[in-house]
């Protein structure tokens, strides 16, 4: 949008002139209008222009003198230098001291807002450079380290304040768009920067340094343009320094993180030092892990959900952040690896990738918890239904590899890993299938085959027999065969002889 003020001592000139130009486009605004130099010089003191209509003929200050004194005042500023008077003298030092035109009353239309069309595109494409070079230090200056700004190549800032805005939403077209309308509001300076991250992230900048309300305004006035389902923003305090701005960074995505919180479709935050005070996610999980690995273990689906559920809900009342949500998530999905062994080979180590990265682009806190623990209870169901259909298969699996290994020691971590199983859940499965512990059925199988061989390998020795059959120690052999038996090994070889 060009900014334009109109010079002239006339009144009805300037009138005319402002309305004029005001009809044609909503791409001129006229910021000032004035009926003498010094009017304008005291105005650009403190004020912001792009383009000056001038007439050269007015009191106090005229309009050559006025272009002259505006070189040094407001450089940017272009001029149009206008007249009823011929005098090629007066073209000549108007285009000397950097006059963009020189226009006869009374005004052609055609030309003037060529001119100021012209003087429009220009601006557009001098910002668009100035903020290309400028995104790149932004940049460098909002992820970069604070304590290393000053290695940086100096950032020089369109003004001496700043705030940073972060926006997240469900129509993330719609809301550049927005943005896009925003940037010719006059009130807002403002630069867009890529950081690499979800989101839209604006530095905007400020004449005086801005409190809560002030940069309030840039969210509001993007309220109003339309937008479909979920929009969060979030920003930072006011600082005046570009050092300041990797910690503005920090409270604007912290500040927009919270929005999740929020139960209307638009919702804006501003920074506050408590949200920097999280939860202690270890210690709530730790109070409830072994309610949670015990539901996890057996896999009862609803106990293990409520757990989660009573967790979850007590960040909600705290408002934690993301990570302290996703931390919460890591531990649950670390103790159901731990209990199940058929949830590694689904999911892998710790948390999938793909769900965080599903999980961090949830708007709200209701959206990643569902998410989450839909994720969760699906797997767990998977799992389940997996043993149902295994059911006696993992008991054979068992009692086969005992059938072929029984001089071996029947390691119970080994035996579970190998049918996908806690120990603890296929002591409690072999047992309800044989009506023996995994010990006493090995113990069975290995006197059976000792009383084999006992009575069909005449040759071998009663310690031969004991090592046989895994027990290399006579001693511990005899006495167990014995107990099991009710005669020695000696005595039941002879038995055997016999019969």
């Amino acid at each position: 949008m060009l900014r334009i003020v109109i010079v002239d001592d006339e009144l009805s000139i300037r009138e005319g002139l402002g309305k004029m130009i005001g009809k044609e486009s909503d791409r001129f605004l006229i910021t000032g209008s004035f009926s003498n130099g010094q009017e304008l010089l005291d105005f650009a003191q403190d004020s912001e222009f792009d383009a000056v209509i001038t007439d050269i003929r007015m009191p106090l200050v005229d309009g050559l003198e006025l272009i002259k004194e505006l070189r040094s005042i407001r450089p940017e500023a272009r001029c149009i230098i206008m007249s009823g008077f011929t005098d090629f003298e007066y073209a000549r030092q108007a285009l000397r001291y950097s006059a963009v035109d020189y226009l006869l009353k009374p005004i052609n239309k055609k030309q003037l807002f060529g001119l100021l069309y012209q003087l429009d595109e220009d601006k557009e494409l001098a910002l668009g450079k100035e903020q290309q070079l400028r995104s790149g230090l932004l940049l460098s200056y909002l992820k970069g380290d604070p304590a290393l700004c000053d290695r940086l190549p100096e950032l020089i800032l369109p003004l001496p304040h700043l705030s940073v805005t972060v926006l997240k939403g469900s129509d993330m077209e719609a809301l550049h768009s927005s943005v896009s309308l925003l940037r010719r509001q006059p009130q807002f300076r403002f630069d867009t920067v890529d950081t690499g991250e979800e989101g839209i992230t604006l530095v905007s900048y400020y004449n005086e340094l801005p409190d809560a309300d002030d940069i309030a305004r840039l969210a509001d006035s993007l309220r109003q343009f339309p937008h479909p389902g979920i929009v969060m923003a979030g920003s930072s305090l006011g600082y005046s320094h570009p050092s300041e701005l990797g910690r503005a960074y920090y409270e604007a995505k912290t500040a927009c993180d919270r929005g999740m919180y929020g139960r209307e479709a638009w919702g804006y935050s501003s920074f506050s030092p408590a949200y920097e005070q999280e939860p202690d996610v270890a210690g709530l999980f730790a109070r409830n892990r072994e309610t949670l690995a015990q539901a996890v273990q057996v896999l009862n689906i609803p106990q293990a959900l409520k757990s989660l559920e009573l967790q979850l809900h007590e960040l909600e009342q705290a408002k934690a952040s993301r990570a302290s949500i996703l931390q919460l998530c890591r531990f649950a999905i670390e103790i159901a690896g731990t209990e199940l062994p058929e949830w590694a080979r689904i999911f892998g180590p710790g948390l999938p990738l793909q769900l965080e990265e599903h999980l961090l682009t949830c708007l709200t806190f209701h959206e990643l918890k569902d998410r989450f623990m839909e994720e969760f209870s699906e797997t767990l169901q998977q799992i389940r239904e997996g043993r149902l259909a295994q059911g006696g298969k993992s008991v054979e699996i068992v009692k086969k590899w005992i059938a072929e290994h029984y001089d071996k020691p029947a390691d119970l971590s080994h035996l579970a890993s190998m049918v996908y199983l806690t120990p603890s859940y296929l002591s409690k499965l072999f047992k309800h299938e044989t009506g023996l512990t995994i010990t006493d059925y090995l113990i069975e199988v290995r006197i059976r085959k000792a009383k084999q061989l006992l009575a069909e390998s005449a040759e071998l020795k009663i310690h031969e027999v004991g090592s046989e059959v895994g027990y290399p120690d006579p001693a511990y052999f005899n006495k167990l065969f014995k107990r099991i038996v009710g005669v020695t090994p000696n005595e039941y070889k002879r038995i055997s002889k016999s019969s």
